[in-house]
């Protein structure tokens, strides 16, 4: 992905606007106006305008379309100081706009995520926890600390109100100078006050010189990372982080998973002896109003964040870091349909900006660019220090006689009791979440379904729900099948994470065990806690789904089984044997990523396969070898374009017709006819999805064909009926 492929929108930034200007209303499907001005503007400047009988907010994106007379004009309404959106921020939504067809309103409204961010932030008296002296003697007082480590930035009434204990309790505390009074103002995220540097190993130096050299030469500034996990990938862009704090410039770091935040903010902490500002969805409004007019008046240096922190008004960004950039939970599948890793590139050359994509296993869409030149690779082959990659076995399952009910392999239970008895640690991994994928009933074979989606009910033993992983809806375990009514003859088929635990439980009675799932930990407290005890050595065994499998550093866990490894080889998912290699490669390097030897088991039926040879061999260059030829041969991803239309109605008549009529009206004559293919239009695989009926078509394209082009002919002339949805989804991961 680069900027350059397509051309800047936002011309001449630097230059005031007089008389009148175009206003781009943020608001879905409103569009773009000529306002009055008096005095002058800038471009970029938010605005409260008038349209018909409401108030919008906008963004003025250039001079007057002189298409109106002046006094036919409305007058702006109210100019906002303190929020003058870059050039380059508005030349990136533009971009993102353009590439992902969507409407270019509800990108700014990323931007702006609510009207009261524009608004200064009144100074307060706030809460803060007096480091020197931070213990509470009552259990009031011990509540009130615990609230606010959770909660930084309370007044006295908020602590107060939220803690539900009164100001004499607070104020007892300040007076103890266990809590001091704070100005919710002064600048927390921008000052090194004493940096903690590590001993870095050769390659990390080498890694560091050659991006710095590089970049000076302002050509090419994306870097793609490659290194082992445990190969210190961290160290490497902190250091980068270092440069820029000191230069004055503004850092970002985004994140796959919120938790995998912690680990992190606790490690930059005590590297750098300040917080780096935070964002994603478990942070308030206020906090988040707060760091966004922080961030664009430039007082916040590093900001760590989900996909969504892509957005934020940063005023002199230079640096951005896409950790773990293979993962797929960068890609946004609602709302605004994206891909944060593409997109922070592109962000990264409007801006200048370093961008650095740091993986132990690329997408292989990254490693076809840093191929052909457009990304830098830096390679880091070895652990840093005395750590070595984990020896790992492939288990063939079709050779296990277990008993019924039964998933963990004999020799992985060995290697469980080795592990116990060594006093080391062991992850139990599969990936799949609650107690069994499907319940059927023995009697009559009814199988639980979702009533909203083609899907079956998940069997979730830990609060006696039956759930549908894809819509929400939810049932009660009952006694009685509803078909035959037949009494406790269900039967759960297949392992999930729970029963994998219930099986590890009675396996191991005396073992401290934690499940470890989405379901489980609905927070980013519980979270945390529950990875602190683990990191403390208060865990044996660790059962999880793949929230344990990415990023997460455990000294003493030496030993990693990965139960049914091949679940996400099935399905027509053209990443497939990627994703699970990637899953695999990520799970197996939790273990002995320290002094100690680390083993991994990966249980398989297709032991032949090419994912489970390049995990035994450990040649992870073959496997991208075969993949990519395997792509090149198809034309598919990184050697062709694929685009995707997804048509859903609640009316199933309505909708087979609609999209019958669509097929029909395919482009016959278009510049790039010969090099696009149409596939479907066909059912997809989830038919039903939260009550609408859904169907899709393919759209792929060889080559660097856009085919943008081709889908914004194709619906040009399209009468689309009120019951009618369409979802486009440019470069898709998901084909469900």
């Amino acid at each position: 992905m680069n900027s350059k492929d397509k051309a800047i929108f936002i011309k001449n930034a630097d230059k005031q606007l007089k008389n009148s200007c175009q206003v781009i209303i943020i608001s879905p499907g409103k569009g773009i106006y000529d306002y009055k001005i008096k005095g002058s503007i800038d471009i970029g400047q938010v605005v409260s305008v008038p349209l018909r009988k409401n108030i919008y907010l906008g963004i003025v994106i250039a001079k007057g379309s002189n298409n109106f007379p002046q006094y036919k004009l409305k007058d702006i309404i109210e100019i906002y100081k303190l929020s003058l959106i870059s050039s380059e921020l508005l030349n990136f939504c533009y971009w993102l706009s353009d590439w992902y067809m969507c409407d270019i309103s509800q990108v700014l409204k990323m931007v702006i995520p609510a009207k009261n961010f524009i608004s200064p932030v009144k100074d307060k008296a706030i809460l803060k926890i007096n480091n020197k002296s931070n213990i509470a003697t009552t259990v009031l007082g011990k509540k009130v600390l615990e609230h606010l480590k959770k909660n930084p930035s309370l007044t006295l009434s908020e602590c107060s109100r939220e803690v539900k204990v009164s100001y004499g309790v607070i104020k007892k505390l300040i007076f103890d100078q266990v809590l001091v009074i704070d100005s919710d103002n002064e600048i927390k995220h921008n000052k090194i006050i004493k940096e903690n540097t590590p001993k870095l190993n050769q390659h990390q130096l080498e890694a560091i010189k050659k991006i710095k050299s590089i970049a000076s030469k302002k050509n090419n500034n994306v870097f793609l990372l490659d290194g082992v996990t445990g190969s210190g990938k961290t160290e490497i862009y902190l250091e980068l982080i270092s440069d820029e704090i000191k230069r004055g410039r503004q850092s970002l770091v985004l994140l796959p998973e919120i938790a995998l935040s912690k680990q992190f903010i606790d490690r930059f902490e005590k590297r750098f002896n300040f917080m780096p500002a935070i964002w994603h969805s478990e942070i308030s409004n206020k906090e988040k109003r707060k760091t966004w007019q922080k961030v664009i008046k430039g007082e916040i240096k590093v900001v760590i964040g989900a996909r969504s922190a892509l957005f934020m008004p940063f005023s002199s960004l230079s640096l951005i870091v896409v950790d773990e950039e293979h993962d797929s939970s960068y890609k946004q599948e609602d709302g605004i349909i994206y891909n944060a890793r593409d997109m922070a590139v592109v962000r990264g050359n409007l801006s200048n900006s370093k961008v650095i994509l740091a993986s132990a296993t690329p997408s292989l869409e990254s490693v076809h660019n840093a191929n052909i030149g457009k990304y830098n690779r830096i390679e880091l082959p070895e652990r840093f220090g005395s750590a070595v990659m984990p020896r790992i076995k492939i288990i063939d399952m079709r050779k296990e006689k277990l008993s019924t009910n039964q998933w963990i392999a004999h020799e992985s239970k060995e290697a469980i009791k080795k592990a116990l008895n060594d006093k080391e640690q062991v992850l139990l991994y599969i990936n799949r979440r609650g107690y069994a994928p499907l319940t059927l009933c023995r009697s009559c074979g009814y199988r639980f379904q979702c009533i909203n989606c083609s899907s079956w009910l998940v069997n979730h033993k830990v609060i006696n729900k039956m759930l549908c992983h894809y819509c929400g809806y939810k049932e009660d375990i009952e006694d009685e099948c509803p078909n035959c009514k037949s009494k406790k003859e269900f039967a759960p088929c297949g392992p999930g994470v729970e029963r994998l635990a219930a099986e590890a439980k009675e396996l191991f009675p005396k073992a401290r065990l934690e499940m470890i799932a989405s379901d489980t930990l609905d927070n980013s407290s519980k979270t945390e806690n529950i990875f602190n005890t683990i990191a403390l050595g208060n865990v044996d065994i660790i059962v999880g789904t793949q929230l344990v499998a990415k990023g997460h550093h455990f000294p003493n866990l030496t030993t990693v089984i990965a139960i049914d490894a091949d679940i996400g080889l099935s399905g027509g998912d053209l990443r497939a044997s990627e994703r699970t290699f990637q899953m695999l490669t990520q799970l197996t390097g939790r273990a002995g990523r320290e002094k100690k030897k680390g083993y991994a088991y990966i249980q398989s039926y297709d032991p032949k396969h090419t994912v489970m040879e390049a995990m035994q061999t450990g040649s992870i260059k073959s496997f991208i070898k075969v993949e990519a030829d395997g792509r090149k041969d198809r034309s598919l991803p990184p050697y062709g374009r694929l685009g995707s239309l997804i048509i859903q109605s609640s009316n199933l008549d309505i909708l087979e017709q609609f999209v019958k009529n669509l097929s029909s009206k395919a482009p016959k004559i278009h510049k790039d006819k010969d090099r696009i293919d149409i596939l479907g239009p066909a059912p997809a695989p989830i038919a039903k999805l939260r009550g609408l009926y859904r169907y899709r078509f393919l759209i792929k394209g060889k080559g660097d064909v856009r085919i943008q082009a081709f889908i914004k002919e194709w619906l040009l002339n399209i009468k689309i009926d009120k019951v009618i949805r369409i979802k486009i989804d440019i470069d898709p991961y998901n084909f469900l």
